[in-house]
């Protein structure tokens, strides 16, 4: 048998299969053009626009070390304060609470928006979600983390730490 007898049919064979595989290849890109655009589209993200919160949060955890194992306690408080000029474009945002006014940074990631204050000792995170809890107010956590190292006389300063849980309100 002739070696150069089958070069045709093998040039022919290879033809045939890029044409399928460019048909195969289209075929996929046009199914999942199809497919994105019958999806239903995503809401719109609440927190992209959002400039003023009111928050409340009724219920907290707390933990002490106890003979340097962690003891956690759940409380039943009132915690409130409102998050005021958000700009999630610039990253700021300003707490209004009990304690006065403090700037903040703002930090939208996704379907959350995420406020930190750092001030000596102390960090606080405030996560608000893009899920609501009721009609315009959406899902909430605040946590505290702090410890300044201190003695006076017995007493030895603890870390403090909490947790709030939550909703803020969109104010318009």
């Amino acid at each position: 048998m002739d070696s150069h007898s089958h070069g045709p049919r093998r040039r022919g064979d290879a033809e045939a299969w890029i044409q399928l595989l460019v048909v195969a290849v289209s075929l996929v890109v046009a199914s999942a053009s199809l497919i994105a655009a019958q999806a239903p589209a995503e809401p719109p993200n609440p927190l992209t626009s959002v400039k003023r919160l009111k928050c409340r949060f009724p219920t907290a955890s707390a933990a002490a070390w106890k003979s340097g194992d962690p003891q956690v306690q759940l409380k039943t408080q009132e915690l409130l304060f409102e998050i005021t000029n958000i700009d999630v474009q610039d990253g700021t945002a300003e707490y209004l609470g009990t304690a006065g006014r403090a700037f903040v940074t703002a930090v939208l990631s996704g379907w959350s928006l995420y406020f930190v204050e750092n001030s000596v000792g102390q960090l606080n995170v405030t996560t608000v979600f893009a899920q609501e809890a009721s009609p315009k107010r959406l899902k909430a956590v605040h946590s505290r983390h702090g410890y300044l190292q201190m003695t006076v006389g017995r007493y030895i300063a603890e870390p403090s730490v909490s947790q709030n849980y939550g909703d803020c309100e969109i104010v318009e």
